[in-house]
């Protein structure tokens, strides 16, 4: 499976938002169909991405469900 990027603009770079705290966000990769991030992320901050977690572009306006992403 190939890396998913944004239907939009093509990007392969995402985020997702913190529930409690919308101007935190989790910036992550989506690869074969999960969302891989920095290696330097303390792995007890990473986020649970699940299928219809809102998903945002980081380069475009495009924002949907992390299941709407496809690969490519």
């Amino acid at each position: 499976m190939a890396d998913s990027q944004c239907p939009v603009c093509g990007c392969k770079r995402f985020y997702v938002k913190n529930p409690e705290d919308e101007f935190d966000v989790c910036e992550f990769d989506c690869v074969d169909g999960r969302p891989v991030f920095d290696p330097e992320m303390d792995e007890n901050q990473r986020p649970d991405i699940g299928e219809d977690a809102e998903t945002y572009c980081n380069k475009c306006a495009w924002h949907g469900r992390f299941g709407e992403l496809d690969s490519k």
